[in-house]
C-alpha cells in the first residue's frame, strides 16, 4: 500500500517540477529558497518523497521527479489552476490572492468539486453566454447582499 502524500509533499513535488520545468533540474537549496523553509527540512522531505518513489536525487546532487511524481505534480498544478482561474476569473479576486488561496485549496478539494468547479467556470466563460455580462452581473449582486446585510 503507498504512503499518502500530504499537503506539504505535494508543495514540494510542485516545486520540484517548477524547477525542474525552469533549470531542467532542482537543488536542495533552490526548493529550500522557494519554499521559504530551511535546507534541513528539504532533505527531509526528500527523503519522504524518495521512499514513495517519487523523486530521484543524486547523492549531495540534482533532484528530478519520477514519472509518478511527475504525475502527481501535474495533478497538483492542475489542480491550482482550476481553482486559481475560477477564484480569480469567475469571483474576481486579485490574482495574488486567488493564487494563495488556491495553493490552499488545492490540497482539501475533492475531485468531484474540482471537476464542478471547473465546469461552472467553462459554463460561465462559453461563448453561449457572450450576451450576458456576468462577471459584472456578479459583481453587483455582490454589492448589493453586502449592503442588504449592513441594513
Amino acid at each position: 500500500m503507498k504512503k499518502a502524500i500530504t499537503a506539504t509533499m505535494e508543495d514540494y513535488l510542485e516545486t520540484i517540477a517548477q524547477l525542474c520545468a525552469e533549470n531542467a533540474v532542482a537543488r536542495v537549496r533552490d526548493i529550500a529558497r522557494r519554499l521559504e523553509v530551511s535546507t534541513a527540512s528539504v532533505v527531509g522531505a526528500l527523503r519522504t518523497l524518495k521512499s514513495c518513489g517519487l523523486v530521484e536525487q543524486e547523492r549531495y546532487g540534482y533532484i528530478r521527479l519520477t514519472a509518478e511524481g511527475i504525475a502527481v505534480a501535474n495533478a497538483v498544478v492542475r489542480r491550482h489552476e482550476i481553482l486559481r482561474c475560477f477564484l480569480q476569473d469567475v469571483l474576481g479576486l486579485e490574482p495574488a490572492l486567488a493564487a494563495a488561496d488556491a495553493c490552499r485549496l488545492e490540497h482539501a478539494v475533492s475531485a468531484q468539486t474540482m471537476t464542478k468547479l471547473r465546469d461552472i467556470a467553462e459554463f460561465l466563460t462559453a461563448a453561449a453566454h457572450k450576451d450576458l455580462d456576468w462577471p459584472r452581473e456578479f459583481r453587483d449582486f455582490c454589492r448589493m447582499r453586502r449592503r442588504s446585510r449592513r441594513i
